[in-house]
């Protein structure tokens, strides 16, 4: 499930991907918190993404809330959700983005194996107006 929608929002992104001058690229960071971009991991750690995940200033990141859609529950059940909140670190040799859902929930590690993207959401771009999650939308 994880790899076909990650392979959907690959193929969404492709054009807009050629602009950005390199992984370390501050309009990544730019277009990524306000939804023009997604960071979608790749699919065996680590890779291209995980690099520039690396790259990117995450400590800026706690002042944006985020989307992260993620496959939730068990493997053989699993469905995909949106969750809103922070980035609050990125784990390069585990491959686990730390992050802070919104409403006060407490903090959790997600493992890049269930992320299928990251990205900001140009709708609802502050912590009172997101929910904490939602079911993802494809």
């Amino acid at each position: 499930m994880v790899t076909t929608a990650r392979a959907v929002r690959r193929a969404a992104r492709l054009g807009r991907r050629a602009a950005y001058r390199g992984p370390a690229s501050v309009e990544v960071y730019n277009d990524l918190v306000v939804g023009k971009y997604s960071w979608v991991p790749n699919d065996e750690h680590p890779g291209p993404a995980a690099a520039e995940m690396e790259n990117l200033p995450v400590h800026w990141l706690t002042d944006w809330t985020l989307c992260l859609d993620v496959e939730c529950g068990m493997r053989d059940e699993g469905v995909l959700h949106r969750l809103y909140g922070t980035v609050t670190s990125y784990e390069p040799g585990t491959g686990r983005v730390g992050f802070s859902p919104t409403g006060g929930h407490p903090a959790i590690l997600v493992p890049v194996h269930r992320i299928v993207a990251l990205t900001g959401d140009r709708r609802r771009r502050g912590h009172r107006q997101a929910p904490a999650h939602e079911p993802c939308e494809g």
